[in-house]
């Protein structure tokens, strides 16, 4: 009977430890979160820190890093700022308590401003630049992109490294977006991609 009992102690800690799940190394993590730290480029510090996130074996506290980091990414970027209060509620809800809560609840009325002054723009006639840092503002950069694309009008440099960084811009073949006038240096001969999710 005891030896019985001994079997099935050590079938469920067998059992229990196999269903430990495995968590993301400390020290690989932090490399990931410097390198996304030191990336001066919002569009493609956004998409790793989506991949990041998407990982199933992120601990509470990582997972927490990861939101806040990117709603401050998105935050000084003025790049989707509506994801930037998503991430920022993500966090608040998952730990309540944390010591970043006090900034994280004044930069979400921040967002929330800045979105509604930016929806009052768009109500209303701009020019193509302006109103495309609106819809990058609002977490449509694909509208704005395309808009840009039809339109025939070049980018500026500052929207012109946006729209490379997040893959709609190529070099090589192609349409060129510049298409009328001097060409100015920063363009060169940027041309738009065929298929910006194969970039």
């Amino acid at each position: 009977m005891r030896s019985l009992f001994l079997s099935i102690a050590a079938i469920g800690l067998i059992a229990a430890c196999e269903t430990v799940p495995p968590t993301m190394d400390q020290t690989v993590f932090e490399a990931e979160v410097a390198r996304v730290e030191a990336n001066p480029s919002v569009a493609s510090s956004d998409a790793e820190l989506n991949k990041l996130l998407s990982r199933t074996d992120l601990t509470e506290d990582q997972q927490l890093d990861l939101l806040y980091l990117r709603a401050d990414k998105r935050w000084a970027g003025k790049y989707n700022l509506p994801g930037a209060i998503s991430d920022l509620g993500r966090a608040l809800a998952l730990r309540p308590d944390d010591t970043r809560v006090v900034e994280a609840e004044r930069r979400t009325v921040f967002a929330a401003t800045e979105i509604e002054n930016a929806q009052r723009r768009l109500a209303r006639l701009q020019n193509l630049p302006d109103w495309f840092d609106d819809k990058v503002l609002m977490g449509d950069l694909d509208a704005a992109a395309a808009r840009y694309r039809s339109s025939g009008i070049t980018p500026t440099d500052a929207q012109l490294y946006l729209l490379r960084e997040s893959g709609f811009v190529c070099a090589g073949e192609g349409d060129r977006v510049h298409q009328h006038g001097p060409e100015p240096d920063y363009v060169a001969s940027a041309v738009w991609c065929s298929d910006p999710s194969l970039s």
